[in-house]
């Protein structure tokens, strides 16, 4: 398993009230403050539906236990929509209350590595981690069966200060607009902590009410930042720098197993 050290997120959606959190301070900040761990995993293979399958019985049990004893706060898994093999089958994104939380994962992944249990070693295999914080969530709704994810990755072209800006100036706006308008159920935003080598340098999860609201995304997208270009000024700058800011990696629809 390839390691790499981040500074990213993971978003709980645990609540039906939105909550914002634009001014987070970082858990690096904080000396032990709230900490995230994203895993990313490829199925051996052959391998993609029986590690669907483990994963969706043995695989979310065996995280069940492990929320129960206090290991982690909350997970997330997310498997890929469609097998392609230039992208992870799995997501795994876990939340710890404080950094030194990680000391009781570490143990568990002498004999659980990336947290699989040995029937899902035997299907595949994790490929990156990181620790990860988040920088900006919300939410307004549970997740459920209709929810539609996508995992955006990007190259941060400036130092993490002004990105973490960027994010709460003109990232976040857009995305509590689409909650507004009601095809977005909740948005996690990353930043990555040591970029060097990793994957990705921004990591952001949306979850999409269902797939009609995902089919309106371009459509209610355009709206949003129209509105936003006249009403925020705050928003209206940063959208004439943002290529100067980041560079997108990827867009990969992903469906929650928890």
């Amino acid at each position: 398993m390839k390691i790499t050290h981040g500074l990213g997120v993971f978003l709980a959606v645990i609540g039906l009230a939105f909550v914002g959190m634009c001014g987070q301070v970082r858990a690096q900040d904080q000396g032990d403050g709230p900490t995230a761990l994203i895993i990313t995993y490829h199925a051996r293979p052959g391998a993609r539906a029986s590690f669907r399958r483990t994963m969706q019985s043995e695989g979310i049990a065996q995280l069940e236990s492990w929320k129960k004893e206090g290991v982690f706060a909350t997970y997330n898994t997310l498997f890929t929509t469609y097998a392609a093999d230039s992208v992870p089958d799995m997501f795994l994104i876990l939340r710890f209350d404080h950094f030194t939380d990680l000391g009781r994962w570490q143990k568990i992944e002498e004999t659980y590595p990336g947290g699989l249990t040995e029937r899902a070693q035997a299907l595949a295999v994790a490929d990156t981690s990181g620790t990860a914080d988040v920088v900006s969530e919300g939410s307004n709704a549970l997740v459920t069966k209709q929810s539609q994810f996508f995992v955006l990755e990007y190259d941060v072209t400036v130092d993490m200060p002004k990105y973490v800006s960027y994010v709460q100036g003109y990232v976040a706006p857009q995305f509590k607009g689409w909650m507004k308008a009601g095809v977005l159920s909740s948005f996690a935003c990353y930043t990555n902590q040591n970029p060097a080598g990793a994957p990705w340098s921004s990591f952001i999860v949306l979850e999409y009410k269902d797939l009609k609201s995902l089919a309106a995304r371009e459509a209610i997208k355009n709206k949003t930042r129209a509105e936003l270009a006249v009403t925020d000024p705050t928003w209206k700058k940063w959208s004439d720098d943002k290529s100067a800011i980041r560079k997108e990696k990827a867009a990969i629809p992903v469906l929650s197993l928890n």
